[in-house]
C-alpha cells in the first residue's frame, strides 16, 4: 500500500493506492509520485484465503531536477546569451525569467521547449547587470530555479588603432579586437577631401589600405559595429611616402664567383628584400636565391655565384609584412680564370720554353704535355706556384710535336685548359715566332689582331676557336701583313686566338691570345611618359642595326607577363587597360633578327599625373567663363 502523508503526519487515505505482486518478488519500483512529499509504504504477505502480517517503512521523495551548468555564453551590448545543461527525465519544457531594474515588478519571463539549451535575451540596456533566472517544468511541476548574473557590453571605442608602414600608395591599419563588436568601420581622408571607407568582419584586426597618393596626408578613422548601432570613432593620422622604391641599385666588384651590390636608403623602409638567380638563357648554371636584410644594410657581397654566368637580381622594399615595389639589375660574372698570353717564347730539339700572364684569384697552376707520335702515353704534369710564370720542358724528343696544356687551379678546382702545339727541331735555326701579337680592337662581331713581323717568315696562320669549345677556323695571310680583322664572330663570347709565322709549309710556335666579343647594344633612355589613370606611354632611343623591338609588361605582384613584338621603326608605344594605382613592370629588347638584346627595365605606378589633373581644371574654369554672360 502506497499511502502520502501531510505535512502534520496524517494518512492521505483518498490518495491512496495498492500495487498486487507476484510471490517471487522481493523489489519493486514505485513510481508516479509527488516530488517533495512523505509516502508510507505498506507491504503484506498475501495466503491462500489468508493476509499475513505487514511490515512498513516512511519514505520522503526528492525535489525536481533542477537546471545545472547555467551561464552567460556570450554578452551583447543589448543582450545576453545564455546556455545550460538539460536535467535527466521527462520535461514539459524551461520557463526564463528576468526582472527589469528600470520597471520594478515585471517579469521578463518565457517558455521555452524542452529540446533546447540556449536562449538570447535581447533589447536590454547596454553596461547593465542583469539576473536571470530559469527553471525547468515537467509533468509533476516545475523544479526549483536557478540563477546567474550578467552584465551587457558598453559602448567603447577601439583601443590600440595604430596606422604603420606607409608606402608611397599604401598603409597598414592594426586594432585589438573589441569585445562582442559585429564589424568595424575603416575610413580614410585624404586633404584634398577624398574620403573611402570599407565595413570589416568581427574577425578583422589588420588592414592594408591601397591606391593612396604618394607624399599625401590620410586622416584614418576606425569604430565598431554592435549590429545596427556604431561606436566612438578613433582617429590617426599618417603620411604616405614619397618615394618606397630604391632609385639607385648597382653591381660592381664582379669576379667569378662574387659581386657586390649596392643601393640607396629609402626613408620608412623596416628592410629589403634581395632575390637573385640565372637568366633564362643560363637556366641550370646555378640555383635562385633570396634573402632578407635589415633597413641599415644598403651593400651586400654575393658569393658563390657561377662563373661566366649572367645573373638577375631583384632589390624589394620591405615595409613590415608588406612588400613595397623591386629594383632590377642584371650582371655577368668572369669566366673561371682562364690563363691568358700562353705562349711559346723558344725551343730547341729537346726543350721548349712556355711563359703566360698572372690570373687573379689562380692558387697555382697545372701544366701538361705529350707528343702527338705517342697516343698511348700519358701527359706529364708540372703543378707550378702562383708565382711562377714561366717554364721549360726539357728532355724531349727532336723533330716531335707537343701539345701543351695549361689551366689555373683555385683550391679544389680547375679552370679551363689551353693548348697549344709545338715541332721540336734538330738543327739550330729554329722557326721565329712571331712577337708582340696584340688585340688592337674589339668589336660586337670582329676581333682586329697586330704583331711585328718574323724574320725569314713566308707568311702567318691566324686561327681561333670559342673558349668554350667548337669548331676552329684559320686564315693564312702574306708575309708582308702584320693585321687582320676576324669577322662574324659570335657576340659576347670569349675565343682562343693563336697567331703563328710560316716557313713554307713549316708552322712555328703560335702565340696564344684571348679577347671576347662585345655586347650587343641595348635600348636606351626607355622611361614612362604621359601616365594617367589607366594608360602610360613608353618612349625609347631607337637602336642602330636592331630589327625591332621585343616590349613586355606585367603587374609587379602578378606573374603573368604580356608581350609585344614592334617593328625597327618603333619609339614609342602606349599601353592601356592598366589598373589604377598599381605598380608595373616595363622591359624592352632590341632585336636583331633572331638575336634578342639586353634588357632595359622601367617601374611605374599607374596614377594620374597633377600636371594633368591642373590642365584639366583649368580647361573647365576656363570653358565655365566662356559660357558666362
Amino acid at each position: 500500500m502506497v499511502t502520502p502523508v501531510s505535512s502534520n503526519g496524517h494518512h492521505l487515505p483518498v490518495q491512496q493506492r495498492q500495487m498486487d505482486l507476484k510471490a517471487d518478488v522481493s523489489s519493486v519500483v514505485v513510481t508516479e509520485l509527488s516530488p517533495k512529499t512523505d509516502y508510507s509504504l505498506t507491504i503484506y504477505a498475501v495466503y491462500p484465503g489468508l493476509i499475513g502480517d505487514s511490515a512498513t517503512v516512511r519514505v520522503k521523495t526528492t525535489s525536481l531536477p533542477q537546471v545545472s551548468n547555467f551561464r552567460v555564453i556570450e554578452e551583447g551590448l543589448f543582450s545576453l546569451r545564455l546556455g545550460w545543461t538539460s536535467p535527466l527525465g521527462k520535461l514539459d519544457g524551461f520557463k526564463i525569467f528576468i526582472p527589469r531594474s528600470n520597471r520594478p515588478g515585471f517579469i521578463y519571463e518565457h517558455l521555452l521547449p524542452g529540446d533546447i539549451s540556449s536562449h538570447v535575451i535581447d533589447s536590454l540596456e547596454e553596461d547593465k547587470k542583469y539576473t536571470v533566472s530559469i527553471y525547468a517544468v515537467y509533468p509533476e511541476g516545475p523544479s526549483k530555479p536557478v540563477s546567474v548574473v550578467g552584465k551587457t557590453l558598453k559602448l567603447v571605442p577601439v583601443h590600440q588603432f595604430v596606422v604603420q608602414n606607409a608606402t608611397t600608395d599604401t598603409i597598414q591599419a592594426r586594432w585589438a579586437s573589441v569585445k562582442g563588436a559585429t564589424g568595424y568601420r575603416l575610413t580614410w581622408a585624404s586633404t584634398e577631401g577624398h574620403i573611402e571607407n570599407i565595413n570589416l568582419g568581427d574577425m578583422f584586426n589588420f588592414y592594408m589600405i591601397q591606391g593612396l597618393h604618394a607624399g599625401s596626408e590620410y586622416t584614418v578613422t576606425i569604430n565598431p559595429i554592435f549590429g545596427d548601432t556604431e561606436g566612438p570613432i578613433t582617429t590617426a593620422k599618417v603620411k604616405t611616402l614619397e618615394s618606397s622604391s630604391v632609385q639607385t641599385l648597382k653591381v660592381s666588384a664582379v669576379s667569378t664567383s662574387t659581386a657586390v651590390v649596392s643601393w640607396n636608403s629609402v626613408p620608412g623602409a623596416t628592410g629589403y628584400r634581395l632575390a637573385w638567380g640565372p637568366t633564362p638563357e643560363f637556366v641550370g648554371r646555378d640555383r635562385s636565391r633570396q634573402l632578407a636584410l635589415n633597413s641599415s644594410t644598403t651593400q651586400y657581397q654575393l658569393k658563390n655565384v657561377a662563373h661566366d654566368t649572367e645573373y638577375v637580381l631583384t632589390l624589394y622594399v620591405l615595409f613590415g609584412s608588406a612588400v613595397g615595389p623591386g629594383i632590377t639589375a642584371t650582371f655577368r660574372t668572369s669566366p673561371l680564370g682562364y690563363v691568358s698570353n700562353f705562349k711559346v717564347t723558344s725551343y730547341t730539339s729537346t726543350t721548349i720554353d712556355v711563359a703566360w700572364s698572372p690570373i687573379v684569384g689562380a692558387t697555382e697552376y697545372k701544366l701538361s704535355w705529350k707528343t702527338d707520335f705517342l697516343f698511348t702515353i700519358k701527359p706529364q704534369v708540372q703543378y707550378l706556384d702562383r708565382s711562377v710564370l714561366f717554364h721549360r720542358i726539357e728532355d724531349l724528343n727532336p723533330q716531335s710535336t707537343y701539345t701543351i696544356t695549361i689551366c689555373a687551379v683555385y683550391g679544389n678546382s680547375e679552370g679551363p685548359e689551353i693548348s697549344l702545339s709545338q715541332l721540336t727541331v734538330s738543327d739550330s735555326d729554329p722557326i721565329q715566332a712571331v712577337r708582340e701579337v696584340k688585340v688592337v680592337d674589339i668589336g660586337v662581331n670582329s676581333f682586329t689582331l697586330s704583331w711585328k713581323k718574323a724574320p725569314g717568315a713566308s707568311g702567318y696562320k691566324i686561327s681561333w676557336i670559342p673558349f668554350l669549345g667548337g669548331d676552329e677556323k684559320s686564315h693564312v695571310v702574306s708575309a708582308g701583313s702584320t693585321s687582320y680583322t676576324i669577322r662574324n664572330l659570335q657576340e659576347s663570347s670569349a675565343f682562343k686566338i693563336q697567331v703563328s709565322s710560316m716557313v713554307g709549309s713549316r708552322e712555328g710556335s703560335a702565340v696564344l691570345v684571348t679577347a671576347r666579343t662585345l655586347d650587343l647594344p641595348k635600348v636606351e633612355g626607355f622611361a614612362a611618359l604621359n601616365t594617367t589613370d589607366n594608360s602610360t606611354v613608353l618612349n625609347w632611343t631607337r637602336v642602330a642595326g636592331a630589327s625591332g623591338y621585343r616590349l613586355s609588361w606585367r603587374h609587379i605582384s602578378v606573374l603573368e607577363t604580356k608581350t609585344e613584338i614592334l617593328g625597327p621603326g618603333f619609339t614609342y608605344f602606349k599601353i592601356s587597360d592598366l589598373l589604377y594605382g598599381r605598380t608595373y613592370i616595363f622591359t624592352i629588347r632590341p632585336l636583331y633578327g633572331e638575336v634578342e638584346g639586353p634588357i632595359s627595365t622601367v617601374y611605374q605606378r599607374i596614377c594620374e599625373t597633377l600636371f594633368k589633373w591642373f590642365y584639366q581644371k583649368t580647361e573647365i574654369h576656363f570653358r565655365f567663363l566662356l559660357m558666362s554672360p
